[in-house]
């Protein structure tokens, strides 16, 4: 048995699901709501307007959903092929019901007569709606901008031969002798148009995956910059150790022109230079790793951030280049975030090598920034889906500005989290090796 109301709000809900609406959420759903009271009257209303076991049901049930697809040609931006689409597979799904519904009421070990019967019902017609609803979701929704194809018109095609197949109309041509075949043919036509459907969209998947990876080469070879800035740290700090070579020298030639009271004041002087100079200190026993710490030593002295380094030993199997990449996203990100900080400002960096792990770790003042609730004003029923099955960018979570890291630390299938800690934010990055 098939209550109106119940399968015309899961009409609804299924138009609501796999079209595009033209306006905000609120907008949508009370226009919905409003064709889903009228189609809910009218069906009730034409209920006993027919005659004969078919027409009975399927008409009203056709007139209602009539009603929903004029409702949606208003309220959603797909095309009208693809909205049509929705409206036959609604009247698919009633007949695949009625076809199914008695089968699996007989095959119930106790009575189903009556209420267990109504309740069985309700709840098998809201599940099948909602699998149909998953199953095609997302495949809807990458081609729901696109104009009328013939893939879609063949999909449609299926449908209507799904509908006419389940209320007996292709007995004849397929030969089919019993309900329980043609419940058998009619599941295996839903799974074919379920497979053209997800096979369509894992091959737009694909190739839209593809077309992301050319584009992140390409940022890559823009933010080539990024990596130079490495290898000029690395100069950098090769320049300032060459200036006390060069004060080395000058001494020297103080010495041999006989002007050694000004020797002490001159190696004071430097002293007092290379203290100040953050970028001469000796952080890392790497000399690449090194002048990155060094870079971003300078960057907090500058900013008034209090820097603390306990990096000296790292020997593990990481490539220098991965290991510079780290320290440097990892530094950046804290540096950053510190200097926006009003009070106190601290950063420590420090990493931890082990027997076969490496763990990096970045403590900063700062704080994590807080999630924005999702509100349904102003939202469209779009956004709302998204939000339920969509992964957040990002940009939007924690682990901003750490991407090559997060890279890196799954090659080396290890972990990489962000939390809010006593005093200000750390951040844990694990190797494995």
């Amino acid at each position: 048995m098939v209550y109106f109301p119940v399968l015309l709000f899961c009409t609804a809900g299924l138009f609501m699901a796999l079209l595009q609406e033209r306006y905000r959420m609120l907008a949508t759903v009370g226009i919905m709501a409003g064709a889903y009271i009228i189609a809910a009257v009218a069906a009730s209303l034409l209920g006993g307007k027919f005659e004969g076991p078919v027409i009975s049901i399927h008409g009203p049930a056709l007139a209602g959903t009539l009603i929903l697809l004029a409702a949606s040609v208003f309220v959603h931006q797909n095309n009208i092929l693809q909205q049509l689409f929705v409206a036959l597979l609604s009247m698919a799904n009633l007949s695949f019901l009625m076809l199914f519904l008695p089968l699996l009421l007989g095959a119930m070990p106790f009575g189903v007569a009556g209420a267990p019967g109504g309740v069985i019902s309700v709840l098998a017609t809201l599940l099948f709606f909602l699998l149909m609803g998953l199953c095609l979701y997302r495949p809807m929704e990458r081609f729901g901008q696109r104009g009328p194809s013939l893939f879609l018109c063949g999909m449609t095609v299926l449908s209507l031969i799904l509908y006419l197949l389940c209320i007996g109309k292709l007995d004849m041509v397929f030969g089919l002798e019993s309900p329980g075949r043609r419940l058998f043919l009619a599941a295996l036509v839903y799974c074919a148009l379920i497979f053209c459907f997800r096979s369509i969209y894992q091959a737009g998947r694909w190739q839209s995956q593809a077309a992301r990876q050319e584009s992140r080469e390409k940022m890559i070879a823009l933010q080539s910059a990024d990596y130079l800035d490495i290898l000029a740290a690395v100069r950098q700090v090769r320049a300032a150790h060459k200036n006390g070579e060069y004060a080395l020298d000058t001494v020297a030639q103080l010495l041999r022109d006989g002007q050694e009271g000004e020797v002490p004041d001159y190696i004071a002087s430097y002293k007092r230079t290379a203290l100040g100079n953050p970028i001469l200190g000796r952080y890392n026993e790497n000399p690449y790793l090194n002048a990155v710490i060094a870079t971003k030593a300078a960057f907090a002295a500058q900013n008034r951030i209090d820097f603390e380094c306990n990096a000296a030993a790292m020997e593990v199997p990481v490539r220098t280049a991965e290991l510079c990449i780290m320290t440097d996203e990892l530094l950046t990100r804290a540096a950053n975030d510190a200097a926006a900080w009003e009070g106190p400002r601290r950063l420590r960096f420090t990493a931890i090598p082990g027997e076969d792990t490496l763990r990096l770790e970045v403590v900063f003042t700062g704080e994590l920034p807080k999630r924005e609730k999702f509100s349904i004003k102003g939202r469209q029923f779009r956004d709302l889906l998204n939000w339920l099955f969509d992964d957040p960018a990002p940009e939007e979570t924690e682990l901003k500005g750490l991407d090559n890291s997060a890279e890196i630390v799954l090659s080396y299938s290890g972990s990489l989290t962000v939390s809010e800690a006593e005093d200000g934010v750390i951040i844990r990055a694990a190797l494995r090796f």
